[in-house]
């Protein structure tokens, strides 16, 4: 029998209620049942979409391992070697380290050169203080070292049976090597800076052809040490002028009527450099350019590289820093840099720029500092190259004010584009206000992590190079003095890594912060970096074709982990 179609359509509506009334219900507290499948499909998508995020994500991260995959895979095996610390070594006397900039050239040589030196030109030896010293003037030919017994020929102190015992105390009076503090001589700083005075004789003499020839020896000999270690440019630290001249010019200056009442009370440098320039700057400084130009050509024919290009030490090219000795009389000091800023501006293509130096914790340094950069800043304006020594203190050595404003008075008074050592920056005022400066200016510090060791004690995390670093601060590794200091700048790289945690792309940033912070013109700057990136290119796929393949997919693989995993 069928039902009305009304009946049916009331039936229909009642259905309706009694399950919207059911589901009502299950909502409020009694659970229902739902088609499961919906919910899956919406897990599945937000999973593939999920995969195909992390896959991306792994391919952005992929290729951009792989974008430089020799960097990287040689970035990768330089981290596996800290467990094998003369590996190390060896790798990073293989890699590209662009420049050394802050080196002084005397200091630079090691002793045993200099007792050879010393024994072909008949030199003689103070036993009582182990220094080298000139045959007396006018000794007779049986005695060319005078009577006095004190005094022997060097030749003959370290021949014999015993001569070697003489040899072996002479490399440890001229070095820091095997040092040992003494009642005399109670720290590595003393020791230090007292090797100079010792070796001295064997630089050169009093007469300009003597040092000239020396100094032609001792860059030759360092630039075939730098090609061994893939150094490609260096900037040697000298004394340009010395003798009567410097003491002629500064009496000169001394008797002027710009330096009444004491050159040292003097606030206004210009009247000064006028007097000396009217006591005969100029020529001394056209005579000594004329000269050095002499010493370029020795260093040339000693390095013979005009008929051969792959002889020892013809890849690196060398300018000089002038020298200025700080703890001289007031007088000596101005003349000294008025000559270094002339010699840059009439000698470019030799010198490169100036640099003061000596201990500068001592009296006269710490007393004159701010004259002396006020000097700086006048008489070297903004066309000639400064690199200063700044900050080469801590704690104790000095008192603490002297402390607070030497680095900072180098960059904003001397006018100073790289600073030297730079160890004190915790105790300058504003500390984080300076870094900012010094990055803003593009101020590089150099640093020599062996010699704030030995001369200051500083090492390991209280030394400030990471503190260079994280502000952004362009930082060079250098040797300061590699033969007083018994090291080499492989050396120094590899106490950056070993003591400091450095990685290899900070290494290889630094390598070409030496170049890019040399004192060159930029044509030849850039051409140099070209030098040094081709080197570098040339490393990094050398040290990856020499792994093998399951370990190129490991260091592959490490290096697309976060950092610190």
């Amino acid at each position: 029998m069928r039902r009305p179609p009304d009946e049916i359509s009331g039936r229909r509506m009642q259905h309706r209620k009694l399950q919207r009334s059911r589901d009502s219900r299950g909502a409020r507290g009694r659970p229902c049942r739902r088609d499961p499948s919906g919910a899956l499909i919406v897990r599945r998508r937000i999973a593939i979409a999920a995969f195909v995020l992390i896959a991306a994500a792994l391919v952005v991260r992929l290729a951009f391992v792989t974008r430089d995959l020799p960097a990287t895979l040689t970035a990768g095996q330089f981290e596996t070697l800290r467990a094998e610390l003369p590996r190390m070594r060896a790798f990073l006397a293989r890699m590209p380290k662009g420049g050394d900039l802050h080196t002084h050239l005397s200091g630079a040589v090691y002793a045993e050169r200099f007792i050879g030196v010393a024994v072909r030109d008949g030199l003689c030896l103070r036993r009582a203080d182990w220094t080298l010293l000139p045959r007396p003037a006018g000794a007779p030919a049986d005695h060319p070292c005078g009577t006095d017994p004190a005094l022997v020929p060097l030749a003959e102190a370290v021949a014999g049976g015993r001569g070697q015992t003489t040899y072996d105390l002479l490399v440890n009076a001229l070095s820091t090597r095997w040092f040992v503090p003494t009642l005399a001589v109670p720290s590595g700083h003393d020791q230090f800076f007292g090797t100079f005075g010792k070796f001295n004789a064997a630089t050169g003499g009093p007469e300009w052809d003597s040092t000239a020839r020396a100094t032609a020896e001792m860059v030759v000999d360092q630039l075939r040490q730098y090609e061994a270690e893939q150094v490609q440019y260096a900037e040697f630290m000298v004394t340009l002028f010395e003798g009567e001249d410097r003491r002629r010019l500064a009496q000169a200056l001394l008797a002027s009527p710009a330096a009444a009442g004491g050159i040292d009370g003097q606030s206004d440098p210009v009247p000064l450099l006028e007097a000396v320039k009217g006591a005969g700057l100029a020529d001394l400084v056209s005579a000594r350019a004329a000269q050095l130009k002499d010493l370029v050509a020795r260093i040339e024919a000693l390095r013979g590289c005009a008929g051969d290009r792959g002889k020892p030490g013809c890849t690196v090219a060398y300018r000089f820093i002038a020298q200025v000795n700080r703890n001289a009389p007031p007088a000596e000091v101005f003349v000294q840099t008025a000559h270094a800023a002339a010699l840059v501006r009439a000698a470019p293509g030799i010198v490169a720029g100036l640099n003061y130096v000596g201990p500068e914790d001592y009296r006269i340094s710490l007393r004159d500092y701010r004259m002396h950069m006020r000097w700086i800043g006048a008489l070297a304006g903004h066309d000639v190259p400064v690199a200063l020594h700044a900050g080469e203190l801590w704690l104790g050595l000095v008192p603490p004010p002297d402390l607070t404003f030497h680095i900072r008075e180098a960059v904003e008074v001397a006018g100073a584009r790289r600073i030297g050592h730079g160890t004190a920056i915790a105790f300058e005022r504003d500390m984080d206000g300076l870094l900012a400066q010094m990055r803003r200016k593009d101020v590089a510090v150099e640093i020599a992590l062996t010699s704030s060791d030995v001369i200051l004690g500083v090492r390991g995390p209280e030394h400030p190079i990471r503190t260079y670093l994280s502000a952004g601060v362009p930082v060079v590794l250098s040797t300061d003095d590699a033969g007083v200091s018994r090291i080499d700048l492989t050396n120094e790289y590899f106490r950056a890594a070993r003591d400091q945690g450095l990685g290899y792309g900070q290494l290889k940033a630094m390598a070409r912060a030496a170049i890019t912070h040399a004192f060159l013109p930029l044509d030849e700057r850039q051409w140099q970096l070209g030098r040094l990136d081709s080197a570098f290119l040339a490393f990094e796929r050398k040290v990856a074709s020499d792994l093998p393949l399951p370990t190129k997919a490991r260091l592959v693989a490490r290096a697309m982990l976060p950092a610190g995993w």
